[in-house]
This record gives structure tokens, sequence and C-alpha cells, in this order.
């Protein structure tokens, strides 16, 4: 189902319609009647919740002539100062007056409804001229941050009570329902996200507060970090005595652990868990050393196997040329051994036939005297 272009001045400017908060099940029953008894019974006993906030705080302030304290550090993107939870408010009234909610993402919001983003930032800049031109980028990242959070405490909502607030309208509910949470890509990123929020190890847990806002309060948490350096260095409990330094102690609470305040039982727990810490790092740090001797010795006996080879190849290269050396050794000798006997064979040729000379020439000169 496509959403619906509608301008940005019907977004911030017109009213809704008159909204209900009878509760509306996944199939668009009404779910007074299907159990009108069961409704009514609930209705009784439910408490009164929060209302809409309506940021009561910003008027107050301008009529008393007093300019709201907010800053935006280039260092961190986010806004803090002596009244960052006023124009926090002030963002939420923005969001749930003029931010369309059926998208399927926030990104979709400026092509579904062109001008919305333009409308927001006039609007937030009308409340606070104290805000500069270049501080959008921080402001349209806190509403995109707040218009999330909205969001997913909406699907909340759906899941535990099936109940739509008072002050979303029928349709919109309608559309998060058919088009958003019963989406399969939806439901299947939404257990991605939980099941990666469930292996964190470390939580947030110095509440409602953001860092950055607590950085400020402390004046500057750059310059607390210096002033307090030698402390950090030479506490026994890092990880709580390095928060309570930098952030500051508070009552009954031990910042970054979240566990009772800093007394001697909590003490002595913070010391044992700083203890298994650093038993932990010392075992990391010899498996690591075990690791690196491991591989020494790897590299060693593969150096020992190489040379051990190379030896191997040179006796065998030594037992072939010595073979060769004999083989041609023999072979000389057969050599030698045959001009040997070729020589002495022609000797005794030679020989042979000068004792057959000699016995011719005798008895010829023999014959030669009887005639004379």
């Amino acid at each position: 189902m496509a959403p619906q272009v509608r301008r940005s001045s019907e977004i911030l400017g017109a009213a809704r319609e008159p909204t209900t908060d009878i509760a509306i099940n996944g199939e668009g029953n009404n779910v007074a009647e299907l159990n009108p008894r069961f409704y009514e019974l609930g209705r009784n006993h439910q408490r009164r919740g929060r209302g809409v906030t309506i940021n009561e705080k910003l008027s107050k302030l301008r009529a008393r002539g007093i300019p709201p304290d907010l800053h935006f550090p280039q260092q961190f993107g986010e806004v803090c100062g002596g009244h960052a939870s006023v124009f926090k408010s002030e963002v939420t009234v923005c969001i749930r007056k003029g931010a369309p909610l059926r998208v399927m993402k926030r990104k979709d919001i400026e092509n579904a409804f062109p001008g919305t983003t333009a409308a927001i930032w006039n609007f937030l800049r009308d409340k606070f001229p104290e805000i500069s031109v270049g501080d959008k980028g921080y402001v349209m990242a806190q509403v995109e941050r707040q218009y999330n959070v909205r969001r997913s405490r909406l699907h909340t909502t759906y899941r535990t009570t099936k109940r739509r607030p008072s002050d979303v309208a029928v349709e919109d509910w309608q559309w998060l329902i058919e088009n958003l949470w019963t989406d399969e890509k939806f439901k299947k990123r939404r257990e991605t996200n939980s099941r990666n929020r469930g292996q964190q190890e470390m939580k947030s847990l110095i509440g409602t507060k953001s860092i950055v806002q607590i950085a400020f309060e402390q004046n500057n948490l750059h310059t607390v970090a210096e002033t307090e350096q030698e402390k950090i260095a030479s506490a026994l409990v890092p990880l709580v005595e390095h928060f309570a330094l930098v952030l500051g102690r508070k009552s009954n609470h031990s910042w970054g652990v979240g566990v009772a305040a800093v007394n001697h039982g909590a003490q002595e727990r913070h010391r044992l868990h700083a203890q298994a810490e650093a038993a932990w790092q010392n075992a990391n740090d010899a498996q690591e050393h075990a690791a690196a001797l491991q591989g020494e010795v790897l590299r060693l006996t593969e150096a020992n196997n190489q040379l051990r080879d190379e030896l191997q190849s040179q006796r065998e290269e030594m037992t072939s040329q010595r073979r060769t050396v004999e083989e041609q050794s023999l072979d000389m000798e057969r050599l030698v051994d045959q001009k040997l006997e070729e020589r002495m064979r022609a000797y005794f040729a030679r020989m042979t036939n000068s004792a057959c000379v000699i016995p011719s020439s005798t008895s010829t000169c023999a014959a030669n005297n009887q005639v004379r």
C-alpha cells in the first residue's frame, strides 16, 4: 500500500481528526466489541499514564526572557547545555505533530511527504532562534534519533497491549500494523537487532542523560580528566573510580557498573572483581606467550626439517658423484687395458714377421755359394 503524498503545510498546520484510545488488534477488529466486559473492566482499573508532551518549560523560559542554553559541539555532534532537555522535548512535540508515520523507513519521508524536512527545520528555528544554520545537521540528527525512538515505542505498545495511543491517528495506527509491523523483513530485522543487543557485554547504565550532557555538566570532560589524571592513574578500582572521578559521585549509585554506591561491601566486591579481571588478563597474557612460544617452536622445527632435507639432498648428490667417479675410473681402466692389449698384439705381430724374414735370407746365400 503506497503512502499518500501530502504537502508540508498540511503536516504541521492541519489538526488531526479526533482520536480515540480504543484498542484495535492486528486484524483491525475492535477489542471492545470482541469482549466488552473485559474491556470495561480494564478501563475501570487502568492507571492514568503520562500525558502528551506539550513542553511548557519553553513557554516559561520565553515568558521570563531567559534564552535557552544550547550547544552543539562539533567533536560530539549532539545537543547539550543547560536547556538540552527543553530542546529535546520540543523536538518530541514537533515529531508528534508533523512527522508522518506512514513510511517504511525514516529516509522515505521526504519522498512520500515532500517538504517535511524543511517544515520541521523551520518549526524548530521558529521555536529556537538561537540555532544557527551551521547546526542544522546536528538538529536533524537529533530529530532522526527521536523519530526512531517514537516508532520503536509505538511498536512496543502494539506488541504488549495492542492499544492505540490517543495521540496516534487511527489510519496511521492501522497502516503501521498492516504495512510495517507485520512485514517479514521488519520482523527479521527486529529479531536480529534483539539478538545482537542480547550479546552486549557492557550496557549503558548512566541514566537518561547522554554522555555529552554529563560531560557538559561536569564543566568539560577533557578538563576534568586532565585535572584528575594522577588520581585516575593511581586508582585501585579503575572501572568504578575512573567514572566517579570524571563524572562525579552520585548518592547510592556507581557510574558504569549499575550497582549500589561505593560503600564498604560494594568496594570489596569491586576489589574482588578487579582482581578477577587482573587474573583473567594475566591468564590471557600467559596464553598469548605460550602461543608465541609454540609458534617459535614450530618455526624452529620447520627450519630444522628444512636443514635436514638439505643435508639429505647433499648426501644423495655426493653419493651420486662418487658413483659417477667410480664408473669413470672403471671406464679408464678398461680403456687402458684395451690400449695395452692392442699394443702388445701389434708388437708380437711385428716380432713374428721379423723372425720369418731372417731364415729366408740365409737359405738364399747358401745357394749362391754352391753355384760358385
